[in-house]
């Protein structure tokens, strides 16, 4: 539509002094966007053949290794995550074992988004903040073991990461070793990028 008015806008009746009628109109349209979106989907084509043929076969056999690993219901919740059947409040009125799709503590409703990061509550009392340091404490911690290891971290009881980046946020983790290479770990979760906003409507 955009495009239609564009073409339009200029005095000019693109019906009768470039084309035939209306239909011709729409079908030239129709082909560039056609031509634009091939061209697309041929470049994304060999960037991902080229990740296939390089990458991919050593990422997937990492993946596969590191879910066989995991325990069962650690497993089983992430594959739940990813699909969006947690008994979260709207998925149990969906499925009819509840009543009501409201959160317990603000009162809206309770998808899976909202539990992740947009409860107006949970930001408030610091829950986030509390299992963003909690994970990364165990990360952290685990890294201690490794030999001629030295652990840069934002939280308490670590040299902190702006000592090397002097930037007091971010990344949350750095993990030096005596070999001279650098590990850089930025913490996330699903829909992190959005929590301020999700939380402020």
């Amino acid at each position: 539509m955009h495009t239609l008015w564009k073409e339009t806008s200029a005095s000019t009746n693109i019906q009768y002094d470039e084309y035939k009628s209306t239909k011709d109109v729409l079908k030239s349209f129709h082909s560039e966007q056609e031509e634009r979106l091939r061209d697309q989907l041929f470049s994304q084509g060999s960037f991902f053949r080229s990740m296939s043929e390089h990458s991919l076969t050593t990422l997937n056999s990492i993946w596969s290794s590191a879910q066989s690993s995991l325990p069962k219901n650690i497993f089983n919740f992430s594959i739940k995550y990813l699909n969006n059947t947690l008994p979260t409040k709207t998925n149990l009125k969906r499925w009819g074992l509840s009543s009501s799709s409201d959160c317990s503590f603000c009162l809206t409703q309770e998808s899976l988004l909202h539990i992740i990061s947009g409860c107006k509550v949970y930001l408030q009392q610091g829950c986030y903040t509390w299992r963003h340091d909690f994970i990364l404490m165990f990360i952290a911690t685990t890294f201690r073991s490794l030999q001629h290891a030295k652990i840069f971290d934002d939280i308490p009881g670590f040299l902190s990461t702006s000592i090397i980046t002097g930037h007091d946020l971010r990344p949350d983790l750095l993990l030096s070793l005596s070999n001279k290479s650098l590990f850089i770990l930025e913490l996330t979760v699903g829909y992190e990028s959005n929590l301020r906003s999700n939380a402020e409507r």
